[in-house]
């Protein structure tokens, strides 16, 4: 018999995802999960020095930020993790934001700095 799909959890309103989010003991594990679903998905660029040796790396999309490039989907790691995570899309993009002090064009800018 194959195993049983883990039920996803119900989605919570922006309401009860404010208030859930605002809490560090739930924040703190979520944004963890979230960074570490960008390490793993986004493309990780080494950039060399004029002497061919490395001098940073930094992780990016790949695409254009441009509202008008169809291939861009801005937060669409976010997205699926609150699918998963069942916390509102929207209410957790702006708590993102507003924890980390600076707005976003693109979720790939969070492993910038």
């Amino acid at each position: 018999m194959p195993p049983t799909p883990t039920p996803k959890p119900k989605a919570l309103t922006p309401d009860h995802t404010f208030l859930r989010l605002s809490q560090d003991e739930y924040f703190q594990p979520f944004f963890r999960e979230y960074l570490e679903l960008l390490k793993f998905h986004l493309k990780l660029i080494q950039v060399m020095d004029h002497n061919g040796k490395p001098s940073h790396t930094y992780y990016t999309c790949g695409q254009d930020h441009d509202k008008r490039n169809p291939s861009w989907r801005p937060f669409q790691l976010l997205e699926g993790h609150c699918v998963e995570t069942g916390y509102d899309f929207l209410e957790a993009r702006d708590m993102v934001q507003e924890r980390i002090g600076r707005s976003l064009i693109c979720e790939c800018e969070l492993l910038k700095n």
